[in-house]
């Protein structure tokens, strides 16, 4: 009788982490897609995201006035209903308004944020800091940012799209070279352990 459990589990383990490495692969290299899909046309797939996003408001707002018609829901369930829809039909329309008004949002807030950090570094100064110039300039750089944010929603949206591509791709190829030095170190610790061939004696008493 011969016992190669020793060559079993390893062969089991072989298997194993052949299908782990094909299906990281796999999974970086849709990844890897996704992220240069992202890099090279941040704006369009934005838009796509939000005509998806658009629909199913419009079909939430079908869903709400269909309620109002069919099972008596009352007044709320229409005009949820209709403004849904309403809003669902403008993003599907327009999407690049949506995708644009997050960055000019976010400028307005940091806009504000500035005024109250000049302010404050004027109060700094005027008890004395020594500071009071570096504090001018974080507000200042505060401010900056403010104002491109609303006048360059656009291509904020676009850096940021892009970004996350970048940091999809980092990703993809990062797990890809992970996977590869794992199962090779695995492999060759594989490869070291022999199966033993051992025959099986009975004992006399």
């Amino acid at each position: 009788m011969f016992l190669n459990q020793h060559g079993k589990e390893v062969g089991c383990m072989k298997g194993f982490f052949q299908r782990l490495r094909i299906a990281a692969y796999l999974s970086a290299m849709l990844t890897i897609a996704l992220g240069g899909i992202l890099i090279a046309w941040p704006m369009e797939v934005t838009g796509l995201i939000c005509r998806i996003l658009g629909a199913l408001l419009v079909v939430m707002g079908a869903v709400y006035i269909f309620g109002y018609f069919v099972e008596g829901r009352g007044m709320l369930s229409i005009t949820g209903g209709l403004i849904f829809l309403l809003l669902g039909v403008w993003i599907f329309i327009t999407p690049q308004s949506i995708a644009t008004l997050v960055p000019i949002v976010i400028g307005v807030v940091l806009l504000v944020h500035s005024l109250r950090d000049f302010q404050m570094a004027s109060e700094a100064k005027n008890n004395g800091s020594e500071r009071w110039g570096m504090l001018f300039l974080l507000a200042l750089l505060n401010c900056v940012f403010g104002v491109i944010c609303i006048c360059d929603s656009f291509g904020v949206v676009s850096l940021a799209v892009r970004m996350l591509g970048i940091a999809l791709v980092y990703d993809g190829i990062s797990n890809m070279i992970i996977v590869w030095h794992t199962v090779q170190a695995i492999r060759y610790a594989a490869e070291k352990i022999e199966p033993v061939d051992v025959d099986a004696h009975e004992v006399d008493e």
